[in-house]
């Protein structure tokens, strides 16, 4: 099932009427006079399983049925998490799409499609311990051949994603979470769904303007 433009146009609305609502927060709830909003780098970093969820056509000969869909999947994300709602930050990792054999006759070989998303990154608490994130991007997908030899192909596609976590909190700068995320290579129609956990960090802080 290959998830069509409609649902990235949607995404970016949701991330315009975001920011909104952060210029609303910002000028109906300044600070106390006197009081510095808090600033700061919080860096998220797991892992988990992704699932291929994308049709797969192969009409050529010698392509086994038994496609891989699923492999690892591992998220690193640094966010900056003002005061407000809305936090902005940079995520990349790596994500497994599919692998399949290839046999002709005596010969056999192996293809593996594999993808680093680099994304510009949002995200909101929605509720208390819930966050959604949503990204807009570039995935670096590398193709692997092993048949007679080793081949690698690189190609960079437009992509977004969506993810929903739960937090738990364990201290003032540690938690930890599990979340949902959805991949979308969509110049090269690739769909991955991920479950993962998290660890997460605020490491460094720092106050920013005061209020008047």
């Amino acid at each position: 099932m290959y998830i069509n433009k409609t649902i990235f146009s949607a995404c970016v609305a949701i991330l315009l009427l975001a920011c909104n609502n952060l210029s609303a927060q910002v000028s109906d709830k300044p600070s106390p006079p006197g009081i510095a909003r808090k600033h700061s780098l919080v860096l998220y970093l797991g892992g988990g399983y992704s699932n291929y969820i994308s049709p797969l056509n192969f009409k050529g000969t010698g392509v086994e049925k038994d496609i891989v869909r699923s492999g690892p999947a591992a998220t690193i994300r640094v966010l900056w998490q003002p005061q407000y709602r809305l936090r902005l930050g940079v995520e990349s990792g790596f994500c497994n799409f599919y692998s399949y054999k290839l046999v002709n006759g005596n010969k056999k070989g192996k293809v593996s499609i594999s993808a680093i998303p680099i994304m510009v990154v949002w995200s909101m608490s929605i509720v208390k311990r819930l966050e959604i994130f949503a990204g807009i991007g570039t995935y670096l997908l590398s193709s692997k051949l092993d048949y007679e030899g080793k081949v690698n192909s690189k190609l960079n596609s437009l992509g977004t994603s969506v993810a929903l976590a739960y937090k738990i909190p364990l201290s003032k700068t540690t938690a930890i979470a599990v979340e949902g995320k959805w991949m979308n290579a969509f110049q090269t129609k690739d769909d991955v769904v991920s479950a993962e956990a998290r660890v997460i960090w605020k490491f460094f802080q720092w106050d920013g303007r005061k209020g008047k």
